[in-house]
C-alpha cells in the first residue's frame, strides 16, 4: 500500500494537497509528467501527517488517495486552494523542496539563522506567497519578514520569502560610469534600481521601497538566492538556507545541472 502525504505547494501558487507520491515522484509529476504540466521552478513543502486544522478537510483527502484500476498512485487531492499558509503551523513543516525545470528535486533542511555580513545596507526580498512584491530594505532578513507581517494595509499574517543577491555599492559604481549597464535583477531596469537606492538614501523615516508588485520569482535563477527561504509571523520564523554551490553540486547533482 502506497504512502499518503500532505504537501504544500508554495510556487507558482499556494495549494495543500493530498497525494501517494514521494516529494521527488511530486516534482517529476507537476513539472514534467501531468496534465497540468508547470513550465518553471515547482517550490513545495511536505507537513506532519499528524497535523489538522478545522479549516483543512484533511481526513476527506486522504481518504480518497486509492489507486488507479491499473494499480498506479492517485498523484494528487486537492485539500484548499485559498489561504492556505495561513492556516499551516511553523511547526508542522517538514523539509522544504525546490524543484527545477526537468524535475530534478533538491531538499532544504530548517535551522537557526545566523546573520551574515552584507557588502551593502540595501536589500532585494522576493515575496513567494502569499505576497509576491519585489521590494528593496535595509532591514535584515528576517526583521523585514516579520515586519511585513505586522503590516496591515499591505501585509499578510504569514509569509513566505527569499532574499535576492545584490551589492547596491557595486551596482551604483557601475550605473554611474554606465547607466546603460545590464541590470543585475532580472526584470528590473538599472534607473528603477538606483532610484530606489536614492529614495531611501535621501528619507530617514524610510526604510523599504517597492521595486515591483509582482516578484515574477521565476525568472531568477537559483544562484541568486541568497541566504535561504523564511517562513515568518510577527513573532516567529522557520528558515531554510540555501547550500552552496559545490555542495549542490556533490549533493544534488540532478538539481544543480538545471541551474
Amino acid at each position: 500500500m502506497s504512502e499518503k502525504h500532505i504537501y504544500m505547494i508554495l510556487h507558482p501558487n499556494n495549494f495543500l494537497i493530498a497525494s501517494s507520491l514521494t516529494p521527488e515522484q511530486l516534482g517529476k509529476h507537476y513539472l514534467t509528467g501531468s496534465s497540468q504540466h508547470f513550465n518553471g521552478r515547482l517550490i513545495f513543502a511536505e507537513i506532519e501527517n499528524t497535523f489538522r486544522n478545522p479549516y483543512f478537510e484533511i481526513d476527506w483527502a486522504l481518504d480518497q488517495l486509492i489507486p488507479h484500476a491499473d494499480g498506479r498512485p492517485k498523484a494528487t487531492k486537492f485539500i484548499s486552494a485559498y489561504r492556505v499558509l495561513e492556516h499551516i503551523d511553523f511547526s508542522a513543516i517538514k523539509k522544504l523542496y525546490l524543484a527545477s525545470s526537468t524535475g530534478a528535486v533538491m531538499a532544504l533542511e530548517s535551522s537557526e539563522y545566523y546573520s551574515h555580513k552584507n557588502p551593502s545596507a540595501f536589500k532585494i526580498y522576493a515575496g513567494i506567497t502569499p505576497l509576491k512584491i519585489l521590494a528593496m530594505s535595509t532591514e535584515s532578513f528576517i526583521e523585514y519578514g516579520q515586519n511585513i507581517t505586522k503590516n496591515k494595509t499591505k501585509g499578510a499574517p504569514k509569509y513566505f520569502y527569499t532574499q535576492i543577491e545584490f551589492d547596491a555599492i557595486e551596482f551604483q559604481k557601475e550605473f554611474k560610469d554606465q547607466p546603460l549597464i545590464p541590470s543585475p535583477i532580472p526584470g528590473v531596469h538599472p534607473a528603477i534600481l538606483n532610484k530606489a537606492i536614492e529614495e531611501i538614501k535621501t528619507n530617514p523615516n524610510k526604510i523599504s521601497k517597492g521595486i515591483r508588485l509582482h516578484s515574477s520569482f521565476h525568472e531568477f535563477p537559483s544562484r541568486l538566492i541568497r541566504h535561504g527561504f523564511v517562513f515568518t509571523t510577527p513573532e516567529h520564523y522557520k528558515y531554510y538556507p540555501m547550500p552552496s554551490l559545490a555542495e549542490i553540486e556533490e549533493k544534488f547533482y540532478s538539481y544543480h545541472r538545471s541551474m
